[in-house]
């Protein structure tokens, strides 16, 4: 196994023990300080996000598996993202499948039943053969792992850029519902609990903290990859919601294995394991093997003495390994004996205080734009037939989304998803990132992903209340890299702080990167919660006015179209105030039953927004004129991507203009849905895009097979 220390880190751990450590005790030290499980190039800057509200129950201050918001009735809901890349760009089927069991035992870690999962998937071109074969794997895995433990996926995400050719972005968020007063620490407080492990330890796995904290060297790595049960899974969720009653703690056995597991709930006390207690998968298991296996479908409880046998009873009755292996201790060491043998003893503080790092940072130089605008034609064909907006029925009709009966707005039907929560209240989730305007300038980016997803949320009705994030970037010692990286933080969470939606967990994911060392485009990437204020909208797309709510810019850099074309003219810059102002108008106006329809104007600007009026298989005439722009220029008022705006259908195009008004916002009558089926006129030119809607209708289909 390779270890991801580096010299000066080595050298600081002898002059600490004042000895060599032994190599159980390497690996041990290895997996608590890798990129992956410590944040060490990333917490300075992470202590900076807006992680504070009154409806945080739990946030990134306690460090804990996953956050919590407060949705009222004494009720809360717990949030989770992660992230698989590195597996699944090896093994995607096991990769982006371990990747759902990990976010499902995250939340049942602090005693919520997981309610709904999203998944956000990035790969490269589908031209391309191991792409094709990546986003099968990766489908296919969250579908099978989702579906059989009964957790329906809700939404998602599916992009396709070069930049991921190499280095696919499997995200995966999840969902909780747990009572207030129900939720349970990751971490102890006092010694004299005793370690008690569910599930048996194999050697898949083995190093994959490691491997998840360094570039991917095209070499077979296969053996860091974790193996999916399911099946397995869905024993541990039923089990440790059992014995709730009867645990001080509990921690996911995840990134690290069992060192990171222990060391982390014993946070800072001391902790004495017995090894050769360990239920095993297979015979011959070194000590060094079962310190950082990450096998899945294990968990780790801090249990009373007294409790023991009643938690393993449980599980037992399910014929699932279950064993007594250690206890919490007063002494601030972390110690593993194997056969009455010690094979590491260290410091817990030691363990979990790496050293933290900030690493230069050099602002990435803009090319001067060289790039002509293509014909208004051409741009609507590329852009309407473009795989980042195609139909995702091929993903979704692999996900059982109707499972547990909570899911209201199906993957798919609506731009944020949307279940029902145990008191009755309703729940949109969202996902958002942008690639194309974080390469130009992440902290605009960083900005803008947060005000999608509240956008997004509202046009289904809900107000977002809180939010996690994943930060996915390069090696962070690349001064570029780790110059988007901190401007991408300080976007989110200065974002975050306006609309009121505090960051309450979330990842880091640094190392994307090809085996040449060529890294990803930054992705930072949001999931926002939110709820309904009252009423909320199934979109449904019928005859009728469209109006636009907010001003077009002329902001044409970062965006679909510069993609597909090149980046030119103007970047988008976020107004926050008028996502914000925009937002309110659109909740208003579904409460009030004057809109039938809402898309928020986003990827692929107004072009992109219309799709799904057109692969319904309606027409759309527009007025360019008649929309509030401060450009004359029809590119830019069909595809720019400047925020803070929305589509809506009407029969009472008047009403939505005052509505607007009165909150101090633009609107503007643009045109009408006709029956001129696939079908888009604006100002003397009409273009028949059927071949376009019909390819965009089928092509993940056809592609898939």
């Amino acid at each position: 196994m390779r270890l991801t220390l580096s010299p000066y880190e080595m050298e600081l751990v002898r002059r600490t023990l004042g000895r060599e450590p032994n190599e159980a005790e390497w690996l041990t030290i290895d997996a608590l300080w890798s990129e992956h499980c410590s944040y060490k190039s990333s917490k300075v800057y992470l202590k900076s996000l807006h992680s504070v509200g009154e409806r945080v129950v739990m946030g990134i201050e306690d460090w804990q598996d996953a956050g919590a918001l407060d949705v009222g009735d004494g009720w809360a809901i717990v949030l989770k993202l992660e992230s698989h890349n590195h597996p699944s760009a090896i093994d995607p089927f096991n990769g982006a499948a371990t990747g759902v069991g990990g976010i499902i035992r995250d939340i049942i870690s602090k005693g919520a039943r997981p309610v709904a999962l999203l998944d956000m998937i990035r790969v490269g071109p589908l031209e391309d053969e191991k792409s094709v074969w990546l986003l099968k794997g990766i489908i296919q895995g969250i579908g099978f792992y989702g579906n059989s433990i009964g957790v329906p996926v809700v939404g998602g995400e599916l992009s396709f850029d070069e930049t991921y050719r190499d280095n696919p972005l499997v995200d995966v968020a999840g969902v909780g519902v747990v009572r207030k007063d129900r939720i349970v620490p990751s971490v102890v407080k006092r010694p004299g609990l005793k370690l008690v492990i569910v599930g048996a330890t194999g050697i898949d796995g083995l190093g994959g903290a490691s491997f998840a904290s360094r570039k991917l060297s095209g070499e077979d790595e296969i053996g860091a990859v974790q193996i999916a049960d399911p099946f397995a899974g869905k024993i541990v969720l039923d089990g440790t919601l059992e014995v709730l009653d009867y645990v001080e703690a509990i921690k996911d056995l995840g990134g690290g294995g069992l060192v990171v597991a222990v060391t982390e709930m014993a946070n800072g006390v001391g902790a004495e394991v017995h090894l050769d207690r360990l239920p095993l998968r297979v015979e011959g298991m070194t000590p060094e093997m079962m310190l950082v296996s990450e096998t899945q479908e294990r968990m780790l409880f801090a249990v009373r003495p007294e409790n023991v046998e009643r938690v393993c009873e449980v599980f037992e009755y399910y014929e699932y390994p279950c064993a007594d292996i250690g206890e919490i201790t007063a002494n601030p060491e972390v110690v593993f004996k194997y056969k009455g043998k010690e094979v590491v003893r260290l410091p817990s503080r030691l363990l979990l205080e790496p050293p933290r790092y900030t690493y230069p940072v050099v602002r990435k130089r803009r090319p001067q734009d060289n790039v002509t605008p293509p014909p208004l034609e051409k741009a609507i064909r590329a852009v309407v037939s473009h795989p980042d907006l195609a139909d995702k029925e091929w993903a979704y009709s692999q996900f059982d989304y109707e499972v547990g009966t909570s899911t209201v707005l199906k993957p798919g039907e609506a731009d944020s998803a949307l279940i029902q929560l145990p008191n009755g209240k309703l729940l949109a989730l969202k996902g958002d990132a942008n690639q194309d305007l974080c390469e130009e300038d992440a902290y605009e980016c960083g900005r803008a992903i947060v005000a999608e997803a509240y956008r997004n949320l509202a046009a289904v009705g809900a107000e977002g209340i809180g939010l996690v994030d994943h930060l996915q970037f390069g090696d962070p010692r690349k001064p570029e890299v780790y110059a988007s990286f901190v401007d991408a933080v300080r976007g989110i969470s200065e974002a975050a702080r306006f609309f009121g939606t505090p960051i309450v967990g979330g990842k880091v994911s640094f190392h994307n990167e090809n085996k040449d060392g060529k890294p990803i485009k930054p992705t930072p990437l949001v999931v926002m919660a939110g709820l309904a204020k009252d009423k909320f909208l199934r979109p449904k797309v019928e005859e009728g006015r469209l109006v636009q709510i907010g001003l077009t810019r002329d902001e044409t850099r970062g965006t679909l179209l510069g993609r597909i074309f090149g980046q030119f003219g103007e970047l988008v810059r976020p107004r926050l105030n008028e996502d914000y102002l925009a937002s309110q108008v659109v909740i208003d106006l579904i409460n009030e039953g004057k809109v039938v329809f809402v898309k928020d104007v986003s990827k692929g600007g107004l072009v992109g927004s219309l799709v799904p009026v057109l692969a319904k298989g309606f027409g759309v005439k527009l007025n360019l004129d008649a929309m509030k722009s401060d450009s004359s220029s029809p590119l830019a008022k069909l595809f720019s991507e400047s925020t803070g705006r929305f589509v809506v259908i009407t029969s009472d195009p008047e009403a939505v203009v005052r509505k607007a008004y009165s909150r101090g916002v633009e609107a503007s009558v643009i045109g009408e849905v006709t029956e001129a089926s696939y079908s888009l006129e604006l100002d003397g030119l009409t273009v028949d895009l059927t071949e376009e809607i019909d390819r965009r209708n089928r092509l993940l289909y056809e592609v898939m097979g």
